[in-house]
């Protein structure tokens, strides 16, 4: 939040590459609601035919009650009119074809699921407020299923519902322990890239490393370097010693030293233990470097 209060009193040209992309992306957004609207829905978006795929004759969506509604005709309210040509009584649907109008992608309920229904209900709305003027119950569109409409039979538990159920159920356990076990601060450390090692007069050999650290903490912390198992490692840091800023990135370098005699070969694998006041927060593993023995 802090960051982004400074990025909006900011000059533009200090974020300039930032304010373009917000240009862009608000550019993109007004043609899509203000001049494509509905083909973006039936061209573009891929939810329809995701949709389409996923559905069963158990599955809720907005259907129109055919059972109920067909056959259509107009009707007044204190009689229901006949049908001269088939002879039987009319529906509930008046075919007024408000639900064809409200439906901003402009398909017709009626004829059944289409893959550019996005179940915006507003078909449904426009529904409910004819049938209340002609006192008819509402609901001749509504939530429901295949089933529920043909044999009105309502089975929203099924194989398919505890499938999406359990999977659904284990992606949050698992996100909650992510979110739960990761620690406080990550530490990234890698040798620096096109710098060889170096070897000195007392039998040291010393690698250049970088470091990032990423504090997701909203407090400063001041961060100590411990290589495990190699105790006469001396870490000499380049500039001041590791220290985040809250909710932010910072990076440095740091030479790593240790005694040739201590190497196990060409590569020896480190671990890097991150102390903040005396607690382990964080491990790196790194590789360093030495001459053949």
């Amino acid at each position: 939040v802090d960051q982004l209060a400074k990025i909006i009193t900011d000059p533009i040209g200090k974020h300039l590459q930032g304010f373009v992309i917000m240009l862009i992306f608000s550019t993109a957004f007004y043609i899509v609601f203000a001049k494509m609207r509905e083909q973006v829905c039936t061209t573009i978006c891929p939810y329809g035919r995701l949709q389409g795929v996923m559905l069963d004759k158990n599955s809720l969506a907005v259907y129109y009650d055919f059972v109920r509604g067909e056959p259509r005709g107009k009707k007044s309210r204190k009689k229901t009119l006949v049908e001269p040509s088939i002879q039987k009584p009319l529906g509930d649907c008046i075919d007024c074809k408000l639900c064809v109008q409200v439906c901003p992608t402009g398909i017709d309920i009626r004829d059944g699921i289409q893959l550019e229904c996005v179940n915006c209900t507003a078909c449904m709305d426009a529904c409910d407020e004819v049938m209340q003027k002609i006192n008819r119950p509402q609901g001749l569109i509504r939530m429901d299923s295949y089933n529920g409409i043909v044999e009105r039979k309502h089975k929203f538990i099924n194989p398919r519902s505890i499938a999406y159920s359990v999977v659904l159920l284990g992606l949050i356990i698992l996100e909650g322990f992510l979110f739960v076990s990761r620690a406080d601060v990550e530490v990234l450390l890698l040798r620096t890239p096109g710098v060889m090692y170096q070897e000195s007069d007392d039998g040291m050999i010393s690698n250049l490393y970088n470091y990032q650290l990423i504090n997701k903490t909203s407090k400063e912390m001041r961060l100590e370097f411990v290589v495990k198992d190699q105790n006469k490692a001396i870490l000499d840091f380049v500039g001041q010693k590791p220290r985040t800023l809250k909710n932010a990135e910072t990076e440095g370098a740091v030479f790593i030293r240790i005694p040739k005699k201590e190497l196990q070969g060409r590569k020896t694998k480190l671990v890097i233990d991150v102390y903040s006041d005396g607690k382990l927060i964080d491990q790196a593993n790194t590789t360093f470097v030495g001459p053949f023995n």
